[in-house]
């Protein structure tokens, strides 16, 4: 948690200490604990072990629970690059970029020298991920990775940049690339659900959390079809970070915009998609949310009681109904098909170990380290 988020032991002031809204709806701000989540106490947690989950582990045990137990309980990790990660993870390095040159109170500098930034940290992130440097990439391997490319890229920054432009001072930047902690258990001070949200701005007093999001979902009238625009609601991911807001500024979230950019070789689209939801929806989400992860840790215990001798793993099923997506197939499908039981299995071919660290990929939260983490 950030030094100055946490339990305080007193009274929550917005339910009065108890733990429901006027609605008789989980408190918001305190998750129905009764207590003022405030000025942080980290000796109440530093002698038990964190249990923290991210969107990334609750929906690779959604998508199928046997994928979870490759990847999160042996933690083998697919070789490889996915060109869309990155080119997305790119996107986003150039949005810090802009975001920091152009948003109130910072002073604007020229678009060129905007671009120029973004541009090489696109670029950076791109080679980074083992990606080619723009310079060596050829014609064919144009046309390959198209239109996910760097010089595309640098178009739709110059392109967003204009289009930003035209809506700056719409919006004060509180906070990029914000990581939270939030407790999703008034009953079980370990339990966290943790992540990180794009940039958090405030906008005609209300706090607003920005998820970048590209896509080449293209029409040609309204640039986006709908079946993207439709996606972010309901959305677990969009659903957590407004939980997450409105645990850390009660009273004070107008939503999560969706800033959604059009991959395009031949147009261009930018857009802003907000998304709120009533309490009541979030109240849904977190229950969603515990579910989720009480079936996680049941399917844990099961495979630790599990041997190789068994004929098949009584954990973590198989959903088959996911082992194709859009006629790609799934990575861990060669491991399904060859073993009933993997318990004691080696690592195949194909494969490095590496493990999900929620922690690595949003950045460190005081009070949260490795040593108190339970994965």
């Amino acid at each position: 948690m950030a030094s100055d988020e946490g339990w305080t032991g007193r009274k929550c002031p917005t339910c009065n200490g108890h733990g429901v809204d006027d609605d008789n709806h989980t408190c918001a701000a305190c998750a129905g604990t009764g207590e003022e989540y405030g000025e942080v106490e980290h000796k109440k947690r530093a002698d038990k072990v964190l249990r923290l989950y991210d969107n990334t582990r609750i929906s690779d045990y959604k998508r199928c629970p046997r994928l979870f137990y490759y990847r999160h309980v042996r933690d083998w990790r697919p070789d490889g690059t996915r060109t869309p990660l990155v080119f997305g993870g790119g996107w986003h390095a150039a949005m810090e970029v802009i975001w920091a040159g152009m948003t109130p109170p910072a002073i604007m500098p020229s678009k060129e020298t905007l671009a120029k930034a973004a541009y090489i940290a696109f670029c950076k992130y791109w080679q980074e991920e083992g990606m080619p440097p723009p310079d060596e990439i050829g014609y064919e391997e144009e046309k390959e990775l198209s239109p996910r490319t760097p010089s595309q890229a640098l178009e739709m920054i110059v392109a967003y940049i204009d289009y930003r432009s035209r809506n700056r001072d719409d919006f004060e930047l509180v906070s990029m690339e914000k990581p939270f902690a939030v407790p999703l258990d008034p009953k079980d001070p370990t339990l966290f659900y943790v992540g990180k949200i794009d940039k958090v701005v405030k906008r005609r007093g209300k706090i607003i959390g920005i998820e970048h999001k590209t896509t080449t979902a293209y029409r040609k009238e309204g640039k986006f079809r709908s079946t993207f625009l439709d996606s972010f609601s309901p959305n677990a991911q969009v659903d957590g970070y407004l939980y997450a807001l409105h645990m850390m500024f009660p009273d004070q979230v107008g939503g999560v915009w969706v800033d959604a950019a059009l991959v395009h070789k031949s147009d261009e689209g930018f857009m802003f998609i907000p998304v709120e939801r009533q309490l009541q929806h979030l109240d849904g989400w977190l229950w969603e949310v515990q579910d989720w992860i009480s079936r996680i840790e049941h399917d844990k215990l099961e495979a630790q009681r599990a041997k190789a001798s068994d004929p098949y793993l009584r954990a973590f099923p198989k959903n088959t109904n996911s082992c194709w997506d859009f006629n790609s197939a799934c990575a861990y499908l060669g491991l399904c098909k060859a073993w009933p039981n993997p318990i004691d299995r080696p690592i195949p071919a194909g494969f490095t170990a590496k493990r999900w660290d929620p922690l690595e990929h949003i950045g460190p939260i005081e009070g949260v380290t490795d040593e108190v983490v339970d994965d």
